[in-house]
């Protein structure tokens, strides 16, 4: 036997001695918090929200034992790390749910070093408040140096259950707008305009335009209106504050941890030198201020110039709300919290230029990011190193909720097979109006942005609206990995893949069957009901409409009631269409089924019945249905527009129009033209599940219709003012 040279052997003793064997128990479980001034159940780790920040260094052997106590499964993801997948704590992909009163020991060997997090990722249990922040020393400690260093977790937070959340967007893609303080209403447009240059007048006028055309928001940023922003799990009521002195440079390790806040952070009065990003050093640079996407983390240094006070200030992107923290010099120092301005309003949403390239040769760079002059402080790659294109066109149907990639929800699609050895290269497209920071686990991404052998490291990259992003990924490992978008509604909603090796074989039945079509969020069934209900006082009429919706995303059944009528005691008009209704694209849907007819009839009578809805430019509303009794085609067709004209007052315009082929007297239905009905609605959202309205409803009967109705001495016209309220349930 060979004997190890002084120098392996002290390498050996020095490895030996560095890494340890590091044993950690987390217990999930319940926890009764109090954010808002309204008590409320979230979940926390060891009793805490964020979770412990865990901490380890480079080469330790980690074995994390989870135990649930939760009354449901439970699995946590380690965001960044890179280990053996069936570590990597997926629910449905990579592990099946840690059960109720169970425990799972997550084992792998740490071999990298820096900032990272870790997260439920078993349904919405990460909003609920199952994440922390995991810190690795290196080896070799960094060029920079600092004094102290503090773990910065931003989030989100609302009282009402994600799950509730999740349906609430699925009855109404725009639930929460009405809560945002940024609305697309007239109003804000005049004075946007008044406010503009000549140039900026135009194109605003440009934006608006196109945006209607497009049928999109112009001030898309967020879906959810949360009820608190919390850094390290403390509210601006009582924010979070740590001692330093004057002198200090202080690293801030800031980590997105938001259900699906992008957070823009500044600190008033110092620079930020930004040294690290998602876990690796990047050449450091000075900025004023910065964005965070869930997902991601950014390191930052601070230099404490003078014996006051500087605030962390950390806004959400729709300007709801802000997180707030403090370096302090004293513990009793004065924190002017309120002091700190907000940043400057966002304009509207612009789309960037989407290449729409089939080579990427002629693309030197990323386009239009928030990276494009992020350089790693070290060699990543071989730029030369021959890839295989995969392109990620990411888009979504904002009112119907679905998020796709390449066209196909997760349970649409089928794993995306790869070779191991080979370099892959993604090439996003986001042609919607939202931001999205995809994460790829197990896996380090190579920003393309023009650096070549220094592009950086990611593990989640934000693709802003209409924005082409290219980055690379060597397939180094095995298995199976999740990839989507880490806002996390539209990760449970479709937006959603995984990359599972050639090479991958079954070692047991239960991963045979995760990997034959891993699937970690399948389709749901979802329900929605749009009620209206009015009354005129002046002639005792009550109206209603009815619209209840229940099935999955695509198909669903219907129950349609329009105009319903009671006058005086008296049913005057009711029917019921009954229909399997089928979203053929974002804003078109066909129907079909059948319509029972109540009044006016001589007798109730079931026809049936076939449709179109959907959206037009411009937001108008369209309802075409047509029925088929004794012989006689109706066809019914409905227009309507909301124009806003402040926050939460609203005016609807609409027409609607029947004409029919033949002529059944007997049900009040004549060849021709058989009624023009026009309304004029305006109306205030109290909250996203109730308006009140009064409504102008004038009717005009016409041709045969018309003289039938006169042969019987009835109004052929009549006009309604009704007061009222709409449901949404």
């Amino acid at each position: 036997m060979k004997k190890l040279s002084p120098f392996l052997f002290l390498i050996i003793l020095t490895t030996n001695c560095y890494a340890e064997y590091r044993v950690v128990n987390l217990s999930v479980q319940a926890k009764q918090v109090n954010f808002t001034g309204e008590a409320a159940t979230a979940l926390s780790i060891n009793d805490q929200i964020p979770a412990p920040t865990l901490h380890f260094k480079d080469g330790d052997e980690v074995t994390i034992n989870v135990h649930n106590k939760l009354d449901v499964g439970t699995s946590i993801h380690w965001h960044g790390i890179l280990l053996p997948w069936q570590m990597d704590g997926v629910e449905g992909v990579t592990q099946a749910p840690i059960k109720s009163g169970e425990t799972f020991s997550y084992k792998f060997k740490i071999k990298q070093s820096g900032t990272y997090w870790y997260h439920a990722h078993s349904g919405f249990q990460e909003q609920q408040g199952l994440y922390g922040a995991m810190i690795i020393d290196p080896a070799t400690p960094p060029k920079y140096k600092y004094d102290k260093d503090f773990t910065v977790v931003l989030s989100d937070w609302s009282n009402t259950d994600p799950e509730q959340i999740f349906s609430n967007l699925k009855k109404k893609g725009d639930f929460y707008t009405p809560n945002f303080p940024i609305q697309p209403s007239l109003s804000k447009f005049i004075t946007d305009y008044q406010n503009g240059s000549a140039e900026q007048r135009e194109k605003l006028s440009q934006d608006y335009a196109m945006m209607q055309q497009m049928r999109m928001s112009i001030f898309d940023f967020s879906d959810v209106a949360y009820d608190a922003f919390l850094l390290n799990g403390t509210t601006k009521s009582k924010p979070w504050a740590k001692l330093v002195k004057k002198g200090d440079v202080v690293r801030l390790r800031f980590v997105g941890a938001g259900g699906s806040t992008k957070f823009q952070v500044k600190i008033p009065g110092a620079k930020m030198k930004v040294i690290h990003v998602q876990g690796n050093d990047v050449e450091p640079h000075d900025v004023e201020d910065f964005t965070i996407s869930p997902g991601e983390t950014t390191d930052v240094l601070v230099k404490i110039t003078e014996d006051s006070p500087y605030i962390i200030y950390a806004e959400s992107s729709d300007t709801l709300g802000a997180a707030y923290g403090a370096l302090v010099t004293s513990l009793d120092q004065k924190v002017p919290y309120t002091q700190v301005a907000s940043f400057p309003k966002p304009g509207p949403v612009h789309m960037g230029h989407d290449m729409h390239m089939d080579s990427m040769e002629s693309m030197d760079m990323t386009m239009g990011t928030k990276y494009q002059d992020l350089k790693s402080a070290f060699k990543t790659n071989d730029p030369d190193k021959p890839v295989i294109e995969i392109r990620m066109d990411l888009y979504g149907y904002m009112d119907k909720y679905v998020w796709f990639i390449n066209g196909l929800m997760e349970h649409e699609a089928e794993p995306i097979v790869i070779e191991p050895g080979k370099r892959y290269r993604f090439i996003f497209n986001n042609s919607s109006m939202m931001t999205h920071p995809m994460h790829l686990h197990g896996h380090f991404f190579i920003l393309r942005n023009g650096h070549d052998e220094y592009d950086p490291l990611m593990h989640t990259i934000e693709v802003a609206p209409g924005a082409t992003v290219v980055a690379d990924f060597d397939a180094d490992t095995s298995g199976q990995w999740f990839f989507h978008c880490h806002h996390l509604f539209h990760m449970m909603s479709g937006m959603a893949r995984v990359f599972q090796y050639a090479n991958l074989k079954p070692t047991n039945k239960e991963e045979s069957h995760l990997v034959h079509h891993p699937m970690a969020h399948p389709s749901q069934l979802h329900q929605a009901t749009f009620l209206d209900l009015g009354y005129d006082p002046f002639h005792n009429v009550q109206k209603g409409n009815l619209n209840f919706m229940i099935g999955w995303d695509y198909d669903k059944l219907q129950l349609y009631s329009e105009d319903a009528e009671v006058r005086k005691g008296k049913i005057e008009s009711a029917d019921l269409d009954i229909f399997y209704w089928l979203s053929i694209s974002e804003f078109w849907a066909i129907k079909g089924g059948v319509n029972y007819v109540y009044k006016p009839a001589h007798k109730p009578y079931i026809q049936p019945g076939i449709g179109v809805e959907g959206t037009m430019p411009y937001f108008i509303e369209t309802n075409l249905r047509s029925y088929l009794h004794k012989d006689s085609l109706k066809i019914d067709l409905q227009l309507t527009r909301d124009t806003q004209i402040t926050d939460h007052f609203f005016v609807r315009t609409g027409l609607r129009g029947i004409i029919a082929t033949k002529d059944v007297l007997a049900d009040e239905i004549g060849t021709g033209l058989n009624k023009m009905e026009y309304v004029l609605r305006p109306y205030l959202v109290i909250h996203p599940n109730l308006s009140v309205f009064s409504e102008l409803n004038h009717t005009q009967t016409h041709g045969a219709l018309k003289r039938l109705l006169q042969h019987e001495h009835k109004s052929t016209k009549e006009t309604v003012l009704t007061f009222g309220i709409s449901i949404l349930r």
